[in-house]
């Protein structure tokens, strides 16, 4: 029985090994603060928030030329990009508004809150050797009335600072704290 379970063992362990040594690295976008501790203040909730297809995919992705994408399968994504977007969108903006009552999409139909913020995004990655951009659709709800009280079109770009894939991520999310600003700044009574 001792010899079955050897080879069987050291099966499992190369297999083990093979996965750990698969070269994968996994990025995370990121806020620029943390949420306001308290869960007072303005009720906000942000999303949804739409990605176009051509990167809503688990891999990270870069324009090398005009007509032309990348796909580096070994650099991915560390969760759900429309959920990370969102979530640092969302935590920008209820820094920059002082408010830790914050809700992300999707919530509960019953969820209080006086805004909603929905962002349409139209482009969102980086240009080998030129910046990362960010193109978008953005527009704030009032829920009360049932109205869209600010719509406006966001064009943004951010210099990639360094080489590789960390200091793609790291300017797209620079990309994102800009958006916010750009939205903190519309936001109603400011």
């Amino acid at each position: 029985m001792l010899s079955l379970r050897l080879p069987v063992l050291a099966l499992l362990g190369a297999l083990a090994l093979g996965a750990c040594s698969s070269g994968e690295k996994y990025y995370r976008l990121s806020a620029e603060g943390a949420l306001p501790a308290n869960a007072s203040g303005l009720a906000i909730g942000v999303g949804p928030v739409s990605i176009p297809d051509y990167i809503d995919r688990g891999e990270l992705v870069f324009q090398s030329q005009d007509n032309r994408f990348e796909i580096p399968y070994e650099h991915r994504w560390a969760g759900n990009l429309r959920a990370g977007t969102t979530r640092v969108i969302g935590t920008n903006l209820a820094r920059l508004l002082g408010t830790g009552n914050l809700q992300l999409y999707p919530w509960d139909p019953g969820t209080p809150m006086r805004y909603q913020v929905r962002v349409d995004i139209r482009q969102f990655h980086a240009v080998s050797g030129g910046d990362a951009i960010l193109q978008c659709v953005w527009q704030i709800e009032d829920r009360t009335s049932r109205r869209t009280v600010v719509r406006k079109v966001g064009d943004f770009s951010e210099p990639v600072r360094g080489d590789g894939y960390e200091a793609i991520v790291a300017a797209q999310s620079r990309l994102l704290a800009q958006l916010a600003r750009s939205i903190a700044a519309s936001f109603p009574g400011r």
